[in-house]
């Protein structure tokens, strides 16, 4: 599975990034800061007209999402060892499966609200947003496991880049 995940991303890589399975990366990662942006510009303006339970859902959500994206870009950024992208893995795993449970409690509240005949437009825009963006956090973590080696950067690179010197070679 892991090979044809990784010759996948590697013909998209080919395909749409001149090859390159770090500027798909990148790629992927700015239409994920997109949609979360438009999740949040719709979360304010939810919190704003709904009931309670709909404004803390779209809320929460909105924090949630803010704090990967810093997380998130942080991670892209500079800290590049296998700790910090194995935690920002699980974090876009479980964000992925928390939107898309979203997804379906905003399709509830739509069609909830559609039986009362108030307008449901906003909930189903934001089931619809949801979903996506579920998709993309699940399609950019499969992409992310399947090139992770192009994240991390060795020990020998880290010593380097922190100005650590090692001491042996500062006698010769």
């Amino acid at each position: 599975m892991g090979s044809i995940m990784s010759s996948f991303t590697s013909s998209m890589a080919n395909l749409m990034c001149d090859g390159s399975p770090r500027k798909l990366i990148a790629g992927c990662w700015y239409a994920i800061m997109i949609a979360s942006l438009i999740l949040i510009l719709l979360a304010f303006w939810m919190t704003s007209t709904r009931s309670l339970r709909e404004s803390f859902l779209a809320a929460w959500a909105a924090l949630l999402v803010t704090l990967l994206s810093i997380g998130g870009t942080m991670v892209m950024r500079k800290y590049h060892n296998s700790m910090a992208v194995g935690f920002f893995l699980g974090a876009i795993v479980a964000m992925a499966q928390l939107f898309f449970v979203l997804s379906f409690i905003y399709s509830g509240y739509a069609s909830d609200r559609s039986m009362m005949d108030l307008p449901s437009a906003q909930e189903g825009f934001n089931a619809l947003l949801c979903l996506i963006e579920s998709i993309l956090l699940g399609t950019f973590s499969a992409i992310l496991v399947a090139h992770r080696s192009k994240i991390l950067t060795s020990p020998a690179d880290e010593s380097v880049v922190s100005g650590d010197v090692d001491e042996s070679y500062e006698r010769i």
